[in-house]
């Protein structure tokens, strides 16, 4: 059973990994792209977002509806997948449990009676397959009305979240550096007025928060609190999780568009060489991203 798990679990790793090499061989890059009509994918049956990778996957697919179904769900609405449409998959863990005396593998319930210290737990990833609504015969489909951002202009927006920001850390305006550090958990900032614009501060501001994060106070994610070097699978990991979760804040703010974009051959180089050395960068940066903008909007009322 734990060859089983184990197999699956890399099988999925290596997929995901591949959809997105895919994308940015493609030009695309999933986690720097503006989101179409500010809508996060959604299931269009019970409504939830997807988060993490499954988020920026589905918009990676760029459907001008973001809303998703199941091949079962589009059953349930007495429709049906159009013939050569291809779904895409949304990932999940499972867990397996097992009794650390004798190794018998225990059911999810009567794990939860016996102490934690009793029980081991492995988890192992699994996925299941969604298509865009576009692609669902035989319904008609009622789209809910996209919530635009009103009353408050982006760049208000922006000092709002940063404003906002539960135990937020120093930002100074010392050197023409942008940089985050650690030690004295402090944001360096270049001046405004040596940014193009004030939304490129904000951009390089929000990468900056993310890393900030990770501080031992805050979310102490290893790849902060540790020492990674240049190029190292750490430093390479902490870096995707601030892209994409300053993509994130760039597009929830409304100041993300084309002009903030690196979508260059040499970026996305880079991160195809990362990506094809190591299979779980993806999956888990982009997990550790999802909880450090959690983190960031907290207390932010928008």
């Amino acid at each position: 059973m734990k060859t089983i798990a184990k197999k699956q679990r890399k099988d999925v790793y290596q997929m995901v990994t591949d959809l997105i090499i895919e994308k940015l061989e493609n030009g695309i890059v999933p986690w720097r792209q503006v989101w179409q009509g500010a809508d996060i994918p959604a299931n269009y049956m019970t409504k939830k977002c997807y988060r993490g990778i499954n988020m920026w996957i589905l918009l990676s697919a760029q459907f001008e509806k973001p809303y998703f179904l199941t091949f079962k769900q589009a059953q349930s609405l007495g429709g049906s997948i159009r013939k050569g449409s291809k779904g895409l998959p949304v990932c999940y863990w499972g867990f397996s449990y097992f009794d650390k005396k004798n190794g018998r593998k225990l059911l999810e319930e009567e794990a939860k009676k016996m102490h934690p210290s009793k029980v081991r737990k492995i988890g192992f990833l699994k996925y299941y397959t969604v298509f865009n609504i576009r692609d669902v015969e035989g319904v008609e489909f009622e789209i809910p009305e996209t919530v635009t951002l009103e009353k408050t202009e982006p760049i208000e927006r922006c000092e709002q979240i940063i404003r906002e920001m539960v135990n937020p850390p120093k930002i100074i305006h010392t050197i023409p550096e942008a940089y985050y550090s650690p030690v004295s958990d402090c944001i360096n900032m270049p001046d405004k007025k040596l940014f193009e614009s004030q939304e490129f501060y904000f951009s390089v501001l929000f990468h900056e928060i993310l890393h900030s994060t990770g501080h031992k106070d805050r979310l102490n994610r290893k790849e902060i609190v540790e020492y990674n070097e240049f190029g190292s699978e750490g430093y390479s990991r902490e870096e995707l999780t601030a892209e994409m979760g300053a993509s994130y804040l760039c597009n929830h703010s409304g100041i993300m568009d084309e002009k903030l974009l690196d979508n260059s051959a040499a970026y996305i180089k880079v991160w195809l060489d990362r990506l094809k050395s190591d299979k779980k960068l993806l999956l888990e940066a982009a997990s550790k991203a999802q909880k450090a903008v959690e983190y960031i909007l907290t207390s932010c009322p928008f």
